[in-house]
């Protein structure tokens, strides 16, 4: 199985140069974004309220949300829904994070709030009244709507808590570099810096591995084969397909048009990151071995397929993550290392812990 970026190309990240004049803007929407299912289920524990040993939904839950489409990030808040036992009014707070591989928002408790012990909640999620209103929408701007799941529903808690997994560990910078860097790639060649020059090219310039053609390198100017590469041409740097307006090269953290400036990496944000996105696109980075990946979530998944179905992941590229989905050339990455790139992108990308 080759390294996560073994096979990343001329357009791995998307990037166009910066003379290829502002691109064609796609305006239109696609379907309404669904709520597909959440965790607790609608209606969970209703069925036993009035019994003294009614189970119910542990005090201290997550609540799991997972969307058939992708979201907009900026609409991943915990504006977008209310939770409450009387009235809207006493709505509690929660802490949103959205997981962009499997189009799931997990909400949890603030610090150590715990719900009241057998007690009736609703649940509701905002719904927009316009184009400048709240609630959750998909990258294009289309609004939730209504299906199988009730945007409003109730479920009752028991009387205890629940025993939490740990969570896991945040993969390390050399980790993330060694992926990377991936030496036994069919591209390997492409994000490096070669003073030197390779495979007899001249200097500063290597092999492409699909023609063989003395190409310059680190194409695009981005650089992966060194933590100091990584530093000064990823993170945080505008991918060149984002590039619109005269501050193209500022990154925008919630942009009106998602994609618009958007970085390469952005430390702590892997949903507003262009190099997950070109990822995402392809539907072979979410199989383990050669079996399907599985859900890191108890909410439910329809299906049982993760990725993103054909007519999402067109959305995508005519939106904004233009060009081929990486890696290309028929390789592709184990889903645990697209989730290593997104646990360590959410940690902050830290390169410290690698330098001298």
């Amino acid at each position: 199985m080759p390294l996560l970026w073994v096979a990343i190309s001329l357009t791995a990240l998307g990037l166009g140069g910066c003379d290829q004049g502002e691109p064609a803007l796609d305006t239109s929407r696609g379907p309404a974004l669904h709520v597909v299912a959440t965790f607790p289920a609608p209606g969970t524990g209703t069925d036993c309220q009035s019994a003294p040993n009614c189970e119910g939904v542990p005090l201290n839950t997550d609540i799991e949300l997972r969307f058939d489409r992708y979201l907009d990030p900026a609409s991943a808040i915990r504006q977008s829904v209310l939770l409450y036992s009387t009235t809207p009014d006493g709505a509690i707070f929660l802490q949103p994070e959205y997981d962009v591989i499997e189009r799931v928002v997990r909400f949890r408790l603030f610090e150590n709030d715990r719900l009241q012990p057998s007690t009736l909640y609703t649940f509701e999620f905002v719904t927009p009244t316009d184009d400048s209103s709240g609630g959750f929408r998909a990258f294009d701007g289309a609004p939730i709507e209504a299906g199988d799941v009730p945007l409003k529903f109730n479920f009752f808690t028991g009387t205890a808590d629940e025993t939490k997994p740990a969570e896991p560990a945040v993969p390390d910078c050399r980790q993330i570099l060694n992926l990377f860097r991936g030496d036994r790639a069919g591209c390997s060649g492409c994000h490096v810096s070669t003073p030197e020059g390779r495979g007899g090219c001249d200097p500063g310039q290597a092999p492409d591995p699909s023609t063989g053609e003395c190409i310059a390198v680190p194409r695009q100017g981005l650089d992966l084969s060194t933590l100091t590469g990584v530093e000064r041409t990823a993170l945080n740097q505008v991918a060149h397909q984002t590039q619109i307006g005269p501050n193209a090269d500022t990154p925008l953290e919630n942009p009106g048009r998602v994609g618009v400036q958007m970085p390469i990496i952005d430390q702590q944000r892997p949903e507003n990151s262009y190099m997950m996105y070109k990822l995402l696109r392809n539907e072979s980075n979410f199989i383990d071995g050669a079996a399907p990946g599985t859900s890191n979530y108890r909410v439910a998944l329809p299906g049982g397929n993760l990725a993103p179905d054909a007519a999402e992941r067109d959305r995508l590229r005519e939106w904004f993550v233009r060009l081929d989905p990486m890696p290309a050339q028929g390789f592709s990455l184990e889903l645990s290392e697209l989730r290593a790139l997104q646990a360590w992108i959410r940690a902050g990308a830290d390169l410290d812990a690698c330098k001298p």
